[in-house]
C-alpha cells in the first residue's frame, strides 16, 4: 500500500473564504529541478476512507493504464469531481440471481451489511475491458478472481463507493459517460391510447337558390369573422328583446318631443367634434332612451344625460376615449365634475350594467356587406338611418328591421326597388316586413329641414360622405 505524502516543511497560504469554504496552496515538490504542482500531496485523507491517490495508482497499475502529469494546464483540467473509477452512482444495478437478470432499484448503491464483514462475489462475466471497469477491480497480489468460486474481497470494497454499482450489459455506454445512468422519459413512459378523432359535421344550412355566400368568400380574411359572423348577428337579434324601448314622452313633464330631437342633434355635433365613431353615437342615443323610458327627469338635466351617455359610449367603443373635463367643456361648464360621475353610476344601474346593446348600423354594416352595396349607396342608407335618431316615431322599433328599412328605402330612391333573396336571407325581413318603416323613413327624410336641427344634414353635405344629403328625395314612392 502506498505511503501518504509527508507534507511536513509546506508552507500554507490561505485566502478569503469562498462559500464558507477554506482553501489550501498546493504542495510543491522539487523533481529533477522541475516543480510539480500536486493538489492531493497536502490534502488530508478522509477519515475511515482509503487516499484517493490510492485508488488512482492501484487502478491504473491493473488495467495498465499511464498517469496524466499533474502539472496539467489549467484549461486541461476538468472541473467535475469524480471517483476514481468515474460517476457511476446513477446506473441501474442488476444483479445476476440463478442465471435470469433482476432490476435492482435505480440510482441506490449495494452496500454491506457490515464494512468487516466478508462478501462472496458471483460469478463475473467479463467480456471486454470497457466492461471489465465495472466489476469489483482488486490488487491482483491480494485477491485472484476465479470463475469457479469465489473468493474474499479487500477492504475497499466494502466501502459506500461508486464501485459497488454495476452496469447493465445491455447498455452500450462507458464509465466515463454519466448519462448512463438516467432513464428517459421514452423508455419507460406508459403506452397512450387515443380515441378516435370524430368527425365534424358542419351545420350550416343550406343557402336558398339564388343567396350569394358571403360567409364562404371572407373565410381568408380574418377580420370578417366569417365563421362566426352568421351566429353573431342572429344572436343580436335574439338580444332585442332585452332592451325595450316605449314611447316615454307622456312620463315626461318637463321634456318635448322637440327637445329630444335637439339632444341627439346636439349629440352628433360632439360626435363629429371628436371625431367618434358612428357606434358611439347610436349607443349614447339608446343610453339616454333606455333611461328617459324608465327614469322621470328635470329639463335641466337633459344635457348632462346626454354628455354621460356620450362618455359611457365612448368608454365602451373607443381606443381613446375623451377626458371627462372634455364632456364638461363642451357643456359649457354648467355642470360639475361630481355631477357627471354621478351620473353615469345612475345610468349603469338603470341599464344593469349591459352595453352591449344590438345596434341599427352594426346590422346595416352586415347587410350592405352581403349585398355588395358600394360606398356611395351605403354612405347614403347612413344617412337615412342617421336621420332616424331624431324622430322620436322611431324609438320603438327594432334595430334589425329599422336598418333593413333604410337600406331598401335607399335603394328605391336610387333605382332599385327590390328586395335581393341575398339581403332577405342575411337579414330576415321580406318586402311586407318592411312596408311600415319604409314609408315612415321617407315621409321623415321627404320634411324640409329645420334651422335648429342641421348638423346631420350639414354632416353629409360634405364630399367626405358623396353630398348624398343633396340627393333629391321624391314624394312618392313605388315599390
Amino acid at each position: 500500500m502506498a505511503s501518504r505524502p509527508n507534507t511536513r516543511g509546506l508552507t500554507v497560504t490561505s485566502r478569503p473564504a469562498t462559500r464558507g469554504l477554506a482553501t489550501r496552496t498546493q504542495g510543491i515538490k522539487a523533481v529533477q529541478g522541475v516543480k510539480i504542482h500536486n493538489e492531493n500531496s497536502i490534502r488530508p485523507p478522509v477519515l475511515g476512507k482509503p487516499s484517493s491517490s490510492f485508488l488512482r495508482d492501484t487502478t491504473n497499475k491493473v488495467l495498465g493504464l499511464k498517469r496524466k502529469a499533474e502539472g496539467a494546464l489549467e484549461e486541461q483540467k476538468i472541473t467535475k469531481k469524480r471517483s476514481a473509477f468515474g460517476d457511476l452512482t446513477n446506473a441501474i444495478e442488476k444483479k445476476i440471481n440463478d442465471g435470469k437478470k433482476v432490476a435492482a432499484q435505480k440510482g441506490r448503491l449495494v452496500r454491506n451489511g457490515s464494512t468487516v464483514s466478508l462478501r462472496k462475489v458471483a460469478k463475473p462475466s467479463i467480456k471486454n475491458p470497457v466492461q471489465s471497469l465495472s466489476m469489483k477491480i482488486t490488487v491482483p497480489e491480494l485477491l485472484t478472481i476465479k470463475v469457479e468460486e469465489a473468493k474474499e474481497v479487500s477492504f475497499c470494497d466494502t466501502l459506500p463507493s461508486s464501485q459497488d454499482t454495476i452496469y447493465s450489459q445491455e447498455t452500450n455506454k462507458t464509465d466515463l459517460d454519466d448519462s448512463a445512468g438516467y432513464v428517459t422519459a421514452s423508455e419507460e413512459s406508459p403506452v397512450i391510447t387515443r380515441s378516435p378523432v370524430k368527425q365534424v359535421v358542419d351545420d350550416k344550412p343550406q343557402l336558398p337558390e339564388g343567396v350569394a355566400d358571403y360567409d364562404k368568400e371572407m373565410e381568408s380574411d380574418p377580420f370578417a369573422m366569417a365563421l362566426y359572423a352568421r351566429d353573431i348577428f342572429n344572436y343580436y337579434k335574439e338580444r332585442e328583446n332585452k332592451f325595450p324601448i316605449d314611447k316615454y314622452i307622456d312620463r315626461q313633464p318637463d321634456v318635448s318631443r322637440s327637445m329630444r330631437s335637439i339632444l341627439v342633434d346636439w349629440m352628433v355635433e360632439v360626435q363629429e367634434s371628436f371625431e367618434l365613431n358612428h357606434e358611439t353615437l347610436y349607443l349614447a342615443v339608446k343610453l339616454v332612451d333606455l333611461y328617459l323610458a324608465k327614469v322621470v327627469i328635470k329639463r335641466d338635466v337633459l344635457q348632462l344625460i346626454g354628455s354621460t351617455a356620450m362618455f359611457i359610449a365612448c368608454k365602451f367603443d373607443e381606443r381613446t376615449p375623451p377626458y371627462v373635463d372634455d364632456f364638461l367643456y363642451i357643456c359649457d361648464d354648467a355642470y360639475k365634475r361630481k355631477e357627471l360621475l354621478s351620473m353615469e353610476i345612475k345610468i349603469l344601474k338603470v341599464i344593469g350594467f349591459d352595453l352591449g346593446i344590438p345596434l341599427s348600423y352594426r346590422f346595416l354594416r352586415r347587410y350592405a356587406r352581403c349585398a355588395k352595396v358600394n360606398m356611395e349607396d351605403l354612405t347614403f342608407t347612413r344617412y337615412i338611418l342617421e336621420m332616424g335618431l331624431m324622430d322620436y316615431e322611431l324609438i320603438d322599433s327594432s334595430d334589425s328591421a329599422l336598418a333593413a328599412a333604410a337600406l331598401f328605402l335607399s335603394r328605391i330612391i336610387k333605382g332599385e326597388p327590390t328586395w335581393t333573396p341575398t339581403l332577405q336571407y342575411y337579414s330576415g325581413y321580406t318586402m311586407e316586413d318592411l312596408y311600415h318603416l319604409v314609408h315612415l323613413l321617407h315621409n321623415m327624410i321627404s320634411q324640409p329641414p329645420k334651422e335648429h336641427l342641421k348638423t346631420i344634414r350639414n354632416k353629409y353635405s360634405h364630399k367626405v360622405f358623396y353630398e348624398v344629403a343633396k340627393i333629391p328625395i321624391p314624394e312618392k314612392i313605388v315599390f
